[in-house]
Parts: C-alpha cells; sequence; structure tokens
C-alpha cells in the first residue's frame, strides 16, 4: 500500500514515519508541509492511502482533500488534527475523509487502521 503524508510539523510527521517502521507492504511514497505541494505531490504520485492534517500553514488539509477527492476517489483518508472538535469532524468526513483522528488523543491508532486497510486490499487469507 502506497501512503502520503500531510503534515507540517517536523516532529509529527517524524512520529508518524517512526510508527509506521518495519510495516510490510506499506512504502511511504510522498510527504508535503503545505496544501499546494500536497495537491502537486498527491496528483504526481497517487497513494493508495493518505494521513492527512487539518491545519496547514497555507490553508486547510480540506482544500486538499476537495481538489484531489474526484481524481482520486479510491483513495483512503485519515485526517489528524489536534483540532478534533465534531464541527471539524463532520467537514472531514463530508469532504471524503474515513477516519477523523484527535492527535493527541488517537495517534496510536494510526498503525492499526492502516493495517486493517493493508489486510483489505490483500484479500481474504488462503488457509
Amino acid at each position: 500500500m502506497d501512503l502520503y503524508i500531510v503534515e507540517d510539523s517536523i516532529p509529527v510527521r517524524e512520529r508518524l514515519l517512526r510508527t509506521l517502521e518495519g510495516m510490510d507492504d506499506l512504502d511511504v511514497v510522498g510527504t508535503a508541509e503545505d496544501v499546494p505541494a500536497a495537491i502537486d505531490g498527491l496528483t504526481r504520485t497517487p497513494p493508495d492511502a493518505l494521513i492527512l492534517d487539518l491545519q496547514l500553514p497555507s490553508g486547510s488539509g480540506l482544500q486538499v482533500l476537495r481538489a484531489v477527492r474526484e481524481k482520486l476517489p479510491k483513495m483512503r483518508v485519515i485526517v489528524m488534527t489536534n483540532f478534533a472538535a465534531e464541527p471539524y469532524r463532520k467537514a472531514a468526513i463530508a469532504a471524503g475523509a474515513e477516519v477523523f483522528l484527535d492527535k493527541s488523543a488517537e495517534f496510536d491508532r494510526v498503525r492499526d487502521i492502516l493495517c486493517g486497510w493493508r489486510d483489505e486490499a490483500r484479500g481474504p487469507a488462503l488457509h
């Protein structure tokens, strides 16, 4: 599974990369820190999954999602934010996010979610 990460905080991005280290069949194909770079990167290197921050220096992660969602309808999206209030959750889901996580309380769920998606993509296990 190819993963793209849009996160402006270097420490958070590095923590994500450490969290995902060693996952079989997961490749981080790109990262971006702002809206234009994210849209460009996602368009040039379409991933299977996206981890997306909401608050970016040049705008909102929702701008990114709205800009690429039509071109990448099968891309699975996790929005991770410190702004986890219900209006943000509703807006993210409406824009096409599948999962909405509070960075401060749910960071550790990312690996499990991605493992589940990866396993779904592999299909049923042979016994």
